[in-house]
C-alpha cells in the first residue's frame, strides 16, 4: 500500500505560479500536491501494466494529515482491511536539491501540539497596580522557551516552538488572558519527556514571578515516531543509488528531521518505508509552510522511477 496525503494549509499562496491555489487562504505549502500527482501517475503506470507487474498495489489518498487526524479516520474506514504486507510513503523536501534520502531505523520524530493559557487580571492601564499583566507573562514564556531551546542538550535534536499568540481586546486594557499555541518535538522520547518536564517547571516559575495562573494542555495524544523496516531500507537504497547515483543519501538517526506524521498508526500494523525526495530549488527555495513554497518539478520523473524500482525490488527480494 502507498499513502499519499492530500490536504492543504491555511496560507495565502504567494508563488505566482500558473497552478497556484484558486482558493483564497488555502495553499499546498507542504508538497502534498506533488505527492498526489506522483501517486496518481504511478497508479496509472501500474494499471496500464496490469498483470505484467507482479506487485498488487493499493493507493491510499489521505486527507487531514496536517491536523493529525487522517490516518485515524482512514483506519476506521477500513484502509488496512485485507492486511497489506507493506506500507510505503514518501515526501518532497526542499532543504536540499535533487536527490533522495532514506533513514536507517527511526524515520520520524515524536511531536505534540500544546496550548498555554496565561491568566492575569483585567484593569485600566491608569490603574495598572490593580491588574496582572498576562501579556508580560506570556512574553516571558516565549523568551524562556527560546532560551530552553538554546541551552538544552539532549540525546538528539529537539525543540519547543510557539506558532500563535492571541490576547487583548483594546489598547488601554490590561488583558486577563493570553493563549499561546505551539508544539514540542524530539527525535527521542527521553528528550520529549525532559522538555515537557522543563516546560512545566518554567511555567511554574513564571507564575510565581508574575502572579499569573498558567495552564498547559496537550489537546491530543502525542504523534509517535516510526522506523523504516531494515529490508525495505536496503531495497530503497538499491533503487535510490540506481536512479540518483551519488545524490542518494542513506542517513542515520542523528540526521533525523524533526517532522512527525500520523502515519505512525499504519506502521503499528505493518512494516513500512518512508522515502524523501530532495526537491529544493537552488538559490530560490522557501521552507515548508511558507507562502512562496514550491518544489523543483524536475524531481518528479526521477521520484516516479525510484518508487517503481522500490516496488520491483519488493517483488524480487521479499
Amino acid at each position: 500500500m502507498l499513502r499519499a496525503e492530500m490536504d492543504a494549509l491555511p496560507i495565502q499562496e504567494q508563488t505566482g505560479l500558473s497552478y497556484a491555489s484558486e482558493n483564497a487562504g488555502v495553499m499546498h505549502a507542504c508538497g502534498h500536491d506533488g505527492i498526489v500527482a506522483s501517486a496518481l501517475v504511478l497508479a496509472r503506470i501500474l494499471a496500464e501494466e496490469g498483470e505484467v507487474f507482479p506487485v498488487r498495489m493499493r493507493f491510499l489518498f489521505e486527507p487531514a494529515e496536517e491536523i493529525g487526524e487522517g490516518a485515524k479516520r482512514m483506519l476506521a474506514a477500513g484502509a488496512l482491511d485485507g492486511e497489506p504486507d507493506i506500507f510505503l510513503m514518501f515526501h518532497y523536501a526542499v532543504d536540499q536539491s535533487f536527490g533522495m534520502a532514506v533513514h536507517e531505523g527511526q524515520a520520524s520524530a515524536m511531536i505534540n501540539g500544546m496550548e498555554i493559557r496565561v491568566h492575569g487580571k483585567s484593569s485600566h492601564w491608569c490603574e495598572a497596580h490593580k491588574g496582572i499583566d498576562s501579556i508580560y507573562a506570556a512574553s516571558l514564556v516565549v523568551k524562556a522557551l527560546h532560551d530552553l531551546n538554546e541551552t538544552y542538550k539532549g540525546k538528539g535534536p529537539c525543540l519547543i516552538g510557539i506558532g500563535t499568540i492571541h490576547g487583548g481586546e483594546y489598547s488601554n486594557i490590561i488583558t486577563d488572558l493570553v493563549t499561546l499555541r505551539g508544539n514540542i518535538r524530539a527525535a527521542y522520547e527521553e528528550d520529549y519527556q525532559a522538555l515537557d518536564k522543563r516546560l512545566k517547571e518554567t511555567l511554574n516559575e513564571i507564575e510565581a514571578k508574575t502572579g499569573t495562573r498558567i495552564e498547559l494542555e496537550y489537546p491530543k495524544p502525542a504523534v509517535l515516531p516510526f522506523a523504516n523496516d531494515p529490508e525495505l531500507t536496503r531495497i530503497a537504497e538499491t533503487a535510490g543509488r540506481k536512479i540518483f547515483g551519488e545524490q542518494f543519501l542513506l542517513e542515520g538517526e542523528e540526521q533525523l528531521f524533526l517532522s512527525g506524521d500520523n502515519a505512525y498508526r499504519y506502521f503499528l500494523h505493518t512494516k513500512g518505508l518512508f522515502s524523501v525526495f530532495l526537491a529544493g530549488i537552488p538559490d530560490k527555495g522557501y521552507p515548508l509552510h511558507h507562502p512562496k513554497f514550491q518544489i523543483d518539478e524536475d524531481i518528479l520523473p526521477y521520484s516516479l522511477e525510484a518508487l517503481y524500482e522500490i516496488l520491483s525490488g519488493i517483488d524480487k527480494d521479499m
